[in-house]
């Protein structure tokens, strides 16, 4: 074994991207929703991205939760990369489907590599892949559907970023 192999950092679906969701709080954003339920109140925050990432995403929004019981725990952050302004094609969400089955090997039903099944749902904007990451720490979701045309979801970031050594800062 070498050296240098006990330095490498665990591969992640933050690799995939240039912008630093760390970073997300710094610069403009703005609320767009909120929530509030008897247990928790949700806060969606959004921002356009610099530049589209995997040749698809030019939207980001984080979902912060916070526990009405317990206000000093580490509040769950969940990430959505949306195509608002992008033009999606197939191509793009085959790309983007076959990056994450690399990092994570099959989905939640067992589906690999992009397929035939895939083409079909996506023409019917019915796609939907569902990845559980380090035994339910996070999950990666994608869909293409009519509500919301391409979406990448990462529930509890903040689970994955602990990984990086960096932390989120929520202001």
């Amino acid at each position: 074994m070498d050296l240098f192999d006990s330095e490498k950092k665990e591969k992640t679906i933050l690799g995939l991207f240039t912008y630093d969701l760390t970073t997300f709080f710094y610069g403009d954003y703005e609320e767009v929703d909120s929530k509030e339920t008897e247990e928790t109140f949700m806060i969606v925050y959004e921002k356009k991205l610099p530049w589209t990432e995997l040749n698809a995403f030019d939207t980001v929004q984080f979902r912060v939760f916070f526990d009405k019981h317990n206000i000093t725990g580490s509040n769950p952050i969940n990430v959505k990369l949306l195509a608002k302004d992008t033009i999606v094609d197939i191509d793009n969400v085959k790309s983007v489907v076959e990056q994450v089955f690399e990092l994570y090997g099959k989905d939640d039903e067992e589906k690999g590599e992009w397929s035939n099944q895939d083409k079909i749902d996506f023409l019917r904007k019915n796609l939907k892949r569902i990845w559980t990451i380090e035994k339910g720490e996070s999950f990666v979701t994608l869909y293409y559907n009519d509500d919301e045309n391409f979406v990448l979801n990462i529930l509890f970031i903040n689970n994955l970023i602990k990984h990086t050594g960096k932390y989120l800062d929520l202001k």
